[in-house]
């Protein structure tokens, strides 16, 4: 029996030696059948933010493999916020394996803080993510949006109050210890909270297209209303209600980026979150919907007046203010009646709306020659009566200068005829007061006018209004951006086209500033001339800049595309720098100016890539995907020109991402397309610009949080590169340079309205010019220095004027008066400007106290002595000036010094002796100098009567001398002989006192220097 259990588990054993190997290969090949040979994914993950939690990844590579896991938070300022990484390397292929991964949170995420703690985030979303990527060759690092494969999860993010408390690491600050003792026993509030939202609180003039206010909620803080919101999304009150969660995903009002709008005006808007049997929508403010009705009734009236006009003009001879076109007057009928004289009018138009639009049908009466040529249709007259309502704007009455009447009344009517600049316009004169009185809500119904047509600035205009809450707009970053989203659109699209004429770049020149008037120049200046002559030689960086300037017509010369063109093409043809060879190959392919040539602007590409053109990568890519569709090797190139720098790479990586073209990686990627966006955004790419703020606007993007303040700056950064915008800001400068300061005031304040601090500046120094009220200047002034980049000129001005009301006003508004001028102070020393320095100096100096902000600038301290800080602002003001030039804060540093030196010169007697002896020296070098002058000339006097009184006696005895009259001369000589010795004294006397005094007043300056250095 043994053996035969023997024999049995031996058969056993060999039959499981035999076919152990068959059965791994079954396994193996039925793994492969279920497992693909790139492939990840979480074995197991908390669903709650923990700290020391696992995370378990199971993966297989094809061939060796980066691996990671990451926890990434987001916050209500931040996005892709990584606090956690762990990374690892898989070696061996196509071998499943598991890999436990131990989690180390922050603290600031993961625990309730002890003590009070400034660290916190305020965590929105926290995301547990892995992804696998293969090992690249070079220096390319593996990311989470560039990975082959990748997953994520989103946690639970627990409030503060129910985490665990934080885990002591040592003792507590002094200053920790007092908050947490103070706020101990406080009894905790809730915040305010309501079901009514307002969606809306101001009419918005959509224009029918894709753009919107876009909205986000919130669930409630409120344990009992979020549990009251919750109850009306899960159980309708009525059974054919549509309820949804209002938490996932945003609202649009307006139009969205998948679905156009309604064309109108939308608002007051509210939304009841817990539903509602009874809506209460009051049109509020009642007076801007009224107003706007009115303005639109007012316009109908104008342009049937106008048609009927011009069919009398077309078939009539030229008609008269007393014509029979006009019906007569009520009271005139009368009068006919009791005449028996009763007539039937027939005409278009009324006595009364004849005498309502007076201006304009005087106007019509003078062009009436113009209108049967043919040559003045609607599109000329809106032009005709803009020019003319700036024509006559501004006559001095009473010494000041306001915008008369038949100009307001010209550009109402432009305005109905559609040329909404002159929209934005009005409704600058309404809120502004430069039309007599300022009357908020007609500025509000020409705003909205002008952006319900689609208008650039007038689009601007709103969108900078809501940005800052001012002139009656109530602050609501979510109708600026919607706003800003549309010109942000229509600039993008301008830039595409910017080569035009009607667009130029816009230059920052402003009037206040010498320097930057003398800059400019035209083609017949000496300095266009020289650059000219120079490009002539051959020079490669002036026939650059010459095409440069032609082409896009800076530094006040026209464009001009064919000269352009031609110095583009000298320069390229010279193959020595590989941004003219990119430049003229760029003109080729589009045909701008030259005959479209894409196989040699193809091979100038080539060669400017390979002198090392990062833009000529971008264009190659470009080329690759559009003309020869080759979608691998454009992916290739613009991979290359990102990773060096390009902003048009990135943004055409971007767009591979978005839409999926890769052929390496065909899917639609939307994080990476967002981190591309992002990266462009940062160096000033309009498109990226605009595609970027749609996702942060919504925050629709997995790990993307909705921040609209970021996505606002975004688009006011791209809307100010609007060639539209630069063309008038160029315009009023032409105007200004030949003395029609009237047309660039209006020029200029049309482009400050869309909030260009430029423009503001410029505006402001131009309402001082012409002599108009107070409040002009100081509006324009106080905008521009709301900007996050304010010019200094307007920080000084209105650093000046605090300081001016400072000096004049009672001690109560002194204090915050002094402030404020340290502030706009501060700013302007901020960026890099010496008066503003020098101003703070002076403060500083009158013993003010500044903020640690303030004197952070100039390395300085409040433990500092007053004179201390006065000298390290002025030393930075001196660095910040010219150095070879004597100015004012040298100076004041000079004098600074001195006085310290002297002043430590006092401290020691020997020194303070010295210093006395100096003013001695001083005084004695006063009296002495005058005297040894006086001796000498007596001396020189004295030797001429002696040799002359030798010269005419010789031979004489000497003893007839002694006797008679010339004895009593030779002895009256002898007499002055004497004289003369004690005038020598004093000379040898005054000329050691004044050595004694130069070595007294040398060694009192060395000490000086001693003291100074």
């Amino acid at each position: 029996m043994k053996g035969f259990q023997s024999i049995i588990f031996g058969y056993v054993l060999t039959s499981s030696f035999l076919m152990g190997p068959c059965a791994l290969l079954a396994i193996s090949a039925q793994s492969g059948d279920t497992l693909p040979d790139n492939f990840i994914g979480f074995d197991s993950v908390p669903d709650k933010v923990a700290d020391g939690s696992v995370v378990r990844v199971r993966y297989q590579c094809f061939r060796p493999c980066h691996l990671a896991v990451e926890v990434v938070v987001s916050t209500l300022r931040k996005t892709d916020l990584v606090v956690f990484r762990r990374k690892w390397i898989s070696s061996a292929p196509r071998v499943y394996r598991i890999q436990q991964v131990l989690l180390r949170l922050p603290p600031s995420i993961s625990h309730h803080p002890k003590f009070f703690s400034s660290n916190m985030l305020d965590t929105q979303n926290v995301t547990v993510r892995a992804w696998l990527d293969y090992i690249k060759k070079g220096s390319e690092i593996s990311t989470y949006h560039s990975s082959m494969l990748k997953i994520y999860k989103v946690l639970q993010v627990m409030p503060v109050s129910q985490r665990m408390s934080e885990p002591p690491t040592g003792c507590p600050s002094w200053s920790a210890q007092l908050i947490r003792q103070m706020t101990t026993d406080r009894i905790h509030q809730c915040p305010h909270e309501t079901d009514v939202i307002d969606m809306l609180k101001f009419p918005m003039a959509s224009t029918g297209e894709h753009f919107g206010v876009v909205r986000r909620f919130q669930p409630f803080i409120s344990g009992a209303l979020e549990r009251a919101r919750v109850h009306a999304v899960t159980q309708p009150r009525f059974q054919n209600s549509i309820y949804f969660d209002d938490t996932d995903g945003y609202f649009v009002i307006g139009g969205g980026k998948y679905m156009p709008g309604i064309y109108g005006y939308f608002g007051p808007i509210n939304y009841y979150r817990f539903g509602t049997e009874e809506v209460k929508n009051q049109l509020h403010p009642e007076s801007i919907l009224r107003g706007l009705e009115g303005a639109h009734k007012e316009c109908r009236e104008i342009r049937t007046f106008t048609k009927a006009f011009l069919q009398e003009v077309t078939k009539t001879h030229l008609l008269s203010t007393t014509n029979q076109a006009v019906c007569t007057p009520d009271f005139l009928r009368l009068w006919d009646q009791f005449g028996k004289k009763e007539k039937t009018c027939t005409q278009a138009w009324t006595w009364e709306t004849h005498l309502k639009h007076n201006t304009f049908f005087h106007f019509l009466l003078r062009k009436q020659d113009e209108i049967r040529a043919g040559s003045l249709g609607i599109k000329h007259l809106r032009t005709s009566l803009f020019d003319l309502a700036v024509g006559t704007m501004f006559p001095v009455v009473e010494g000041q200068r306001k915008i008369t009447n038949k100009s307001i009344a010209l550009l109402e009517v432009s305005s109905c005829f559609g040329n909404h600049r002159a929209s934005l316009f009005l409704a600058t004169t309404h809120l502004s007061g430069l039309g007599h009185s300022v009357s908020q809500e007609q500025g509000h119904v020409y705003s909205l006018i002008g952006a319900l047509a689609d208008e650039r600035f007038a689009l601007m205009h709103a969108a900078y209004k809501h940005t800052q809450g001012t002139d009656g707009f109530p602050k609501d970053l979510n109708m600026a951006y919607g706003y800003y989203s549309n010109a942000g659109a229509q600039t993008n699209i301008d830039t595409s086209r910017g080569h035009g004429n009607k667009q130029y770049t816009p230059e920052y020149i402003y009037l206040s500033n010498e320097e930057d008037l003398y800059s400019l120049m035209h083609e017949t200046s000496d300095v266009f001339q020289y650059l000219k002559f120079q490009a002539e030689r051959g020079d490669i960086e002036s026939q650059k800049r010459l095409g440069t300037m032609l082409y896009w017509g800076q530094n006040g010369i026209s464009k001009d595309l064919v000269s352009a063109v031609k110095w583009f093409e000298r320069s390229a043809m010279q193959m020595k720098d590989p941004s003219a060879t990119y430049d003229y190959s760029i003109l080729l392919m589009k045909g701008q100016g030259v005959k479209r040539n894409y196989t040699r602007g193809f091979q100038l590409l080539k060669k400017a890539a390979a002198m090392g053109s990062i833009n000529a990568l971008n264009g190659l890519g470009w080329f690759h995907g559009i003309v020869l569709n080759d979608h691998k090797n454009a992916v290739k190139y613009f991979e290359q020109a990102a990773l060096n720098g390009s902003d048009d790479g990135m943004f055409n990586l971007g767009i591979y991402h978005l839409n999926g073209k890769n052929p390496e990686k065909p899917w639609r990627n939307e994080s990476a397309a967002f981190q591309q966006f992002l990266s462009a955004s940062r160096l000033g790419h309009v498109a990226a610009s605009v595609e970027a703020a749609w996702y942060l606007s919504t925050g629709g993007l997995e790990g993307v949080s909705q921040d609209v303040e970021r996505a606002v700056i975004m688009l006011k950064k791209v809307c100010e590169q609007n060639g539209h915008l630069g063309f008038i800001i160029r315009e009023a400068l032409q105007a200004y340079l030949q003395g029609s300061w009237r047309e660039a005031f209006v020029k200029y304040v049309l482009a400050a309205e869309t909030g260009l601090g430029l423009a503001q500046s410029n505006a402001a120094h131009l309402c001082e010019e012409l002599n108009l009220s107070n409040d002009c200047q100081w509006r324009y002034l106080n905008y521009s220095i709301l900007n996050s980049d304010p010019h200094p000129f307007s920080l000084l001005k209105m650093g000046d004027y605090y300081f001016n009301y400072f000096s004049s006003s009672t001690q109560e508004d002194s204090l915050s008066m002094a402030e404020q001028a340290i502030s706009m102070y501060s700013r302007a020393a901020l960026a890099g400007n010496p008066q503003g320095m020098f101003s703070l100096a002076v403060l500083a100096k009158q013993g003010h106290i500044f903020p640690p902000s303030v004197l952070g600038l100039f390395e300085a301290s409040r433990r500092d002595e007053p004179d201390s800080v006065v000298e390290k602002i002025l030393k930075r003001c001196v660095q910040a000036e010219d150095e070879e030039a004597i100015t004012p804060c040298s100076l004041a540093l000079l004098g600074l010094q001195t006085g310290k030196a002297l002043r430590r010169m006092t401290q020691n007697r020997a020194q303070l002796f010295l210093a006395y002896a100096s003013l001695l020296s001083i005084l004695v070098i006063v009296i002495t100098v005058p005297l040894h002058s006086c001796l000498e000339h007596r001396y020189s006097a004295f030797s001429q009567r002696r040799r002359t009184s030798s010269v005419s006696h010789q031979g004489v005895d000497s003893n007839r001398e002694r006797g008679g009259i010339v004895g009593r001369a030779y002895r009256a000589a002898e007499n002055s002989w004497l004289t003369m010795n004690g005038e020598q004294w004093l000379r040898q006397t005054s000329d050691l006192a004044v050595t004694l005094s130069g070595v007294c007043l040398c060694a009192f300056w060395t000490a000086l220097l001693y003291h100074l250095l």
